[in-house]
């Protein structure tokens, strides 16, 4: 088993986010991590992840552009190339939910997550024990890209021809992507986000619904893992993966559990927006408008009949 130093990316908006995330980090591990924390205000006081297994915390201030993917790449270079494996986090809050806390939680509780018995995460255990094994996200969240394309089509060609990465995007439909942008990876997997050329694709922050560079690489990430012929799977596969590499298992064999494996419907934090593009295809479009330029207050009350129409979309998808 090759057992190198794994190194934590965590972008911090929310410092006292980040304080419960680095309780949960620190009772996560019973051996050597490093943490890299980006940071968009450079007055923010972060905690220090309280754990005697930590070889180090460093702080990279970043400019707020790119939500949490600008300020990766760029912490990715800094670091270099003297690790295997990562983590990649940030202090999710969606304020605009009821379940918010709830949905950070599962995220980080299922990349965390021990095998019993054992004190390191499952998931940094079982890439450890197999190389071919790329990325993995938060339990239930290795979602299809059926209807997800759709805005970020322009900003998904920028990307693929500034990595020089093949990009067929009806493809790209029906594959899957780590929703949440948090996950494991293997760093040998995002050898081609180091090139400089990325930096100047991402746009200033707007508070955009879709549609940005970062959107873009959130629906790449897996795709990177596999161009490399690495396996990019989810938490909740995890544990039969781990079994079928004790047990030897073919290339063929790993890579056909980490897709059947997969529970994306058993995800309670997402809302069924994909069916509801497919029954409406410009609804999505127009929402997108609406942000950008209806004025704050007949916004809102846009919001609120798209978020009736999402609850019915729901209780009609379960019925």
């Amino acid at each position: 088993m090759n057992r190198t130093v794994p190194v934590l990316f965590v972008h911090v908006f929310y410092a006292d986010v980040w304080a419960e995330m680095a309780a949960e980090i620190a009772a996560s591990f019973d051996r050597p991590f490093e943490v890299v924390v980006t940071c968009p205000n450079p007055a923010l006081d972060i905690a220090t992840v309280d754990s005697p297994h930590l070889v180090r915390q460093r702080r990279i201030d970043v400019e707020n552009r790119g939500r949490d993917v600008l300020p990766f790449v760029r912490a990715l270079r800094e670091v270099g190339p003297d690790f295997e494996i990562g983590l990649k986090l940030h202090t999710k809050r969606s304020k605009h939910r009821d379940d918010g806390e709830a949905w950070r939680q599962h995220l980080t509780g299922t990349l965390l997550r021990h095998a019993d018995g054992e004190r390191e995460p499952a998931a940094l255990a079982l890439m450890e024990a197999e190389p071919r094994i790329g990325l993995v996200a938060p339990a239930n969240h290795m979602l299809s890209l059926e209807s997800r394309v759709g805005l970020n089509a322009r900003a998904l060609r920028r990307v693929a021809d500034t990595l020089k990465m093949p990009l067929d995007l009806d493809a790209l439909e029906a594959d899957h992507f780590a929703a949440s942008s948090m996950f494991w990876f293997r760093r040998s997997a995002f050898d081609p986000l180091l090139t400089p050329k990325l930096d100047a694709l991402f746009e200033r922050e707007k508070g955009q619904l879709d549609g940005t560079t970062a959107h873009a690489l959130e629906r790449l990430f897996a795709r990177l893992a596999e161009e490399k012929g690495l396996i990019a799977t989810a938490a909740e596969a995890v544990p039969a993966l781990t079994r079928a590499v004790r047990e030897d298992a073919s290339t063929g064999a790993l890579q056909a559990l980490a897709r059947s494996e997969l529970r994306p419907l058993d995800n309670p934090f997402i809302l069924p927006v994909p069916e509801l593009w497919r029954r409406h295809p410009r609804l999505m479009l127009v929402a997108h408008h609406l942000y950008h330029h209806l004025p704050r207050p007949l916004f809102l009350v846009a919001r609120v009949g798209f978020r009736i129409l999402m609850r019915r979309e729901r209780s009609t998808g379960r019925s």
